[in-house]
């Protein structure tokens, strides 16, 4: 038997060093990023994760994105307006993969802000359990 894990779990580009890409997570029932580091990281590299409704004119492309707040853990208490960001530490090392998510779903699209010191760093949205 072929496992195919693609299947339910599949991944789009959401940063592919230079360019950030929106996708549609409202079909699906959980997702989450997954970060590659391709050269050991000199400064942090970070992200905002952002959500999007559709657009006006196309429901089949995000419209104007806005960053996801940050919610409360145990480790860290809710900050006003602070928003929801992914820090790859500097002296990650090349060949290192990382994940992270958000527990809300505000919107139809998810994509990530690159803030800094990303561009040696590629991100797959990772889409689980397609609902039908």
């Amino acid at each position: 038997m072929i496992n195919n894990p693609g299947i339910q779990s599949p991944g789009v580009i959401a940063w592919d060093g230079a360019a950030a890409r929106f996708h549609d997570a409202s079909k699906f029932v959980d997702f989450g990023f997954t970060f590659e580091v391709l050269t050991d990281l000199a400064a942090d590299a970070i992200f905002v994760v952002q959500f999007a409704p559709a657009s006006a004119g196309d429901p089949c492309v995000a419209g104007t994105p806005y960053d996801a707040p940050a919610n409360a853990v145990c480790q860290a208490p809710l900050e006003p307006d602070a928003v929801a960001t992914v820090t790859l530490p500097a002296g990650t090392v090349a060949g290192t993969v990382c994940s992270g998510t958000v527990p809300c779903r505000p919107d139809k699209f998810v994509g990530l802000r690159h803030v800094s010191g990303g561009t040696n760093v590629r991100a797959v949205l990772v889409r689980q359990g397609p609902r039908v």
